[in-house]
């Protein structure tokens, strides 16, 4: 009896010390694919104008690709329903409209309560016009919160899986840390520019990475970083046939360029597609960030590139984003923290 005991004590204490680590408990790991998400409605709700409002909201056109994905793949269960098997889902909106409860529509962002790294939403209203307004005020939060997620999500996994060399060879050239993924396994070398690319043959993922000495602000404006980014291509990257090269697609999908804040520090973003000039037919969507390398004076740009023809193209260049994500540049030391230019004070 006494062994009985001091067994269901040591497995008692056992279960104490592996479920409260750093004060807390051990959640276990979330479940489904990048950028799926489930929506817990009830059905009378999901088929009113509400739900219509939300599946809208987030099965919506991603842009800066070629072809026409939604930002997420969706999902649904009522209440009812919503057991262990669904709650360690990635990213679960739950949607409760009640005259009863509330006075006025509002949204809850939260984090890891059933499974780590789990991204919640609760969106509240009174009625449907009240929630319909407030997904129309409100919506491009609740995407912008779930992508963030995924992207933090996708830094955790290509810290764990790099190509250490590769990130040597980059942080020897330039100065830099960039997480580089261990499927990106081929480079070329210039004079203040590598190419890296993982070479497959059905869904191929490049980095370019170039640097150049900086002498005034008007170098981050659009105009200025495109053409950079033009003549950097041109040079570097060769097209499949003689006299062909790697540009910047203005004439059907125009590049967006946005203002953002990545370790608390400005970044240029711009996202749109390239495409292939001269007697060829190649092109994808990219994503590039620049930066002022403060210490040595000089702009540091990263962009990353996909080209998988006859395939989705949404999640793979995700993936690029959250590599470019990790660019850190010598006076940046802290963890890596990635904001909009509006949350910015």
């Amino acid at each position: 009896m006494k062994k009985m005991q001091r067994l269901t004590f040591f497995l008692l204490l056992l279960f104490t010390i592996t479920s409260c680590k750093d004060g807390g408990p051990i959640f276990q790991s979330i479940t489904g694919s990048p950028y799926e998400v489930l929506v817990v409605v009830r059905n009378k709700t999901w088929d009113a104008e509400s739900g219509k409002s939300l599946f809208n909201l987030l099965n919506g056109d991603m842009p800066s690709l070629p072809q026409k994905e939604s930002y997420f793949q969706i999902s649904n269960c009522p209440p009812s329903e919503f057991n262990s098997l669904f709650k360690p889902t990635r990213n679960i909106i739950f949607v409760d409209i009640d005259e009863k409860r509330y006075t006025k529509g509002n949204i809850v962002f939260s984090k890891d309560k059933w499974a780590k790294p789990q991204a919640l939403v609760k969106i509240v209203a009174p009625n449907d016009t009240s929630f319909v307004q407030l997904i129309e005020a409100r919506g491009k939060e609740i995407i912008d919160y779930l992508v963030q997620a995924e992207l933090s999500r996708q830094i955790e996994h290509i810290k764990k899986h790099s190509n250490k060399n590769f990130m040597a060879m980059i942080q020897k050239q330039f100065d830099v840390f960039l997480v580089v993924p261990s499927g990106i396994n081929k480079y070329k070398k210039g004079k203040n520019v590598i190419w890296l690319s993982t070479g497959s043959a059905e869904v191929r993922q490049d980095l370019l990475i170039y640097s150049y000495p900086y002498t005034d602000i008007k170098m981050l404006t659009e105009q200025s970083l495109l053409q950079k980014r033009d003549s950097i291509n041109k040079a570097f990257i060769p097209g499949p046939v003689e006299n062909s090269y790697v540009g910047t697609e203005y004439k059907y999908d125009k590049p967006t360029f946005t203002p953002i804040w990545v370790q608390d520090k400005y970044c240029a973003e711009i996202k749109g597609m390239w495409k292939v000039y001269g007697d060829a037919s190649m092109g994808g969507p990219f994503i590039s960030h620049t930066r002022i390398d403060e210490l040595h004076q000089r702009v540091i740009t990263v962009e990353g590139f996909v080209y998988a023809p006859g395939k989705n193209k949404r999640n793979h260049i995700r993936q690029m984003e959250a590599i470019l994500h990790t660019l850190k540049v010598p006076v940046v030391m802290n963890e890596l923290v990635v904001t909009d230019k509006k949350q910015k004070k």
